[in-house]
C-alpha cells in the first residue's frame, strides 16, 4: 500500500443480497448497519412482516424488480453495530468501521435543489458530529427524474443543490466525491442512502472518461459530484464500491438507441475502474469483474433480457446480477450498472 492511502480499517464490514423470503428471517438483521429495498415493501408481501426490526435504517424504493425476481430484494449492509440513531431527520447505524444512514425527503410540492443542498448539508453535520467524516458511497433515488423543476430538468436541479452543499462545507470534488448513482423512479420523492466511514477511501477515475465533476456546462449548471468509484481498505482486504456506469466515453453517451451495444460500452467502462483497483492492490490479490455483486438499472422493462444475455455473453453465466427497472439520468441511456465487491486472491 503507498503512503498516500489511508490505513485499514477492521475487516468486518461486509454485504449480502436479500430476498422477500429471506426478510422473514430477522436474524441476519441482528448485525445489520442498513438495507437498501427495491420493488414491492416487505409488509406488503404475502407472509412478510417488518415488526421484528423496526428500527433498521431502511431505504424503500418504489423500482420494481424484473427478470422473474422476487416480488421485493435488496442489499443488506453488515458490520457489528450499535442501535439505531436519529439525526435531523437521518436515520443511521454505526460501528468502527462504517455508518449507514437514510434519508427520505417526501414533500411533491418542494424545489430539489434545495432539498439535496438541504440533505447533503444534513449528512456532513452529520458526519463531522459523529466523527465519521468521509462519504464512501451514495444512492440517490429521485421522483421524475426527468421531469420540470422550476424550468429545468429535476436531475440538474438536483446536481445544483448536491454540488452547493459541497460548497458550502468546503469539500472539493475531486477529493472528496464519493461513489454515487442518481436513478429515477415512479414515486416517492426523494430518498438518499449513504455509506460513510472514519478513513478516507481511495478516490478511483476512469481515462476513458470525463471525471463527472468536470462535465462540460451542456449536461448543466453544476456537474455531478461523483467518483467513478471508492476502493476501501479493509484489514485483511479491500472493498470496491463502482458507481452508477454508463455507456458514456469521454462526456458523450455512446450507442444511442442500441442496448446491448451500450451494456457492451458499460462493461468496458466497469473494466476499467477494476483495472484501476487492482493496479492499487498487491499482484496476488484484486477484483474479478465476473465476481462483483451487480445491480442492473433498465429504462425499458423489455430490454432487461437483451442486457442479461449480453452479460452472459461477456461475464459468463454464473452472474451475482438482479435487475431494476428505473430512468438512467440521460435520457439517451438505456442502461446503468453498479458493482461492488470483496477482493480476492489472484
Amino acid at each position: 500500500m503507498s503512503a498516500s492511502e489511508p490505513a485499514p480499517v477492521a475487516d468486518v464490514l461486509h454485504f449480502s443480497r436479500i430476498s422477500a423470503k429471506g426478510y422473514g428471517d430477522s436474524a441476519g438483521f441482528k448485525q445489520a448497519l442498513g438495507l437498501i429495498w427495491f420493488g414491492e415493501p416487505p409488509e406488503s408481501i404475502a407472509g412478510q412482516t417488518s415488526g421484528s426490526i423496526p428500527d433498521l435504517p431502511f431505504l424503500s424504493v418504489s423500482m420494481p424488480l424484473l427478470l422473474g425476481e422476487a416480488a421485493g430484494g435488496g442489499e443488506l449492509w453488515q458490520g457489528t453495530p450499535g442501535a439505531t440513531e436519529l439525526f435531523d431527520g437521518i436515520r443511521y447505524r454505526r460501528d468502527e468501521t462504517a455508518l449507514f444512514g437514510v434519508l427520505t425527503v417526501d414533500d411533491k410540492d418542494s424545489h430539489l435543489a434545495a432539498d439535496s443542498q438541504s440533505v447533503y448539508e444534513r449528512i456532513f453535520r452529520l458526519l463531522d458530529h459523529v466523527g465519521y467524516p468521509h462519504l464512501w458511497r451514495t444512492w440517490n433515488f429521485l421522483a421524475d427524474i426527468h421531469g420540470s423543476d422550476q424550468g429545468l430538468e429535476r436531475y440538474r436541479q438536483f446536481n445544483i443543490g448536491r454540488q452547493a452543499a459541497y460548497d458550502a462545507f468546503s469539500q472539493p470534488a475531486a477529493s472528496t466525491a464519493p461513489a454515487a448513482c442518481a436513478l429515477g423512479m415512479p414515486q416517492g420523492g426523494f430518498r438518499v442512502g449513504f455509506l460513510a466511514g472514519r478513513k478516507p477511501p481511495v478516490l478511483l477515475e476512469n481515462p476513458r472518461q470525463t471525471s463527472a465533476y468536470h462535465y462540460p456546462d451542456t449536461y448543466g449548471p453544476r456537474s455531478p459530484t461523483f467518483s467513478r468509484a471508492a476502493l476501501i481498505p479493509l484489514e485483511n482486504r479491500h472493498l470496491l464500491l463502482i458507481s452508477g456506469t454508463a455507456s458514456i466515453v469521454g462526456h458523450e453517451s455512446r450507442h444511442i438507441g442500441n442496448v446491448r451495444a451500450q451494456t457492451r460500452e458499460t462493461l468496458t467502462n466497469i473494466s476499467e475502474i477494476v483495472a484501476q483497483a487492482n493496479d492499487r492492490l498487491p499482484n496476488n490479490t484484486g477484483f474479478l469483474l465476473a465476481q462483483l455483486q451487480l445491480r442492473v438499472y433498465v429504462r425499458r422493462p423489455e430490454d432487461a433480457d437483451a442486457v442479461r444475455r449480453e452479460l452472459r455473453v461477456c461475464l459468463g453465466k454464473k452472474l451475482n446480477v438482479c435487475f431494476v427497472q428505473a430512468d438512467v439520468c440521460r435520457q439517451e441511456l438505456l442502461v446503468e450498472i453498479e458493482a461492488s465487491g470483496l477482493s480476492v486472491g489472484l
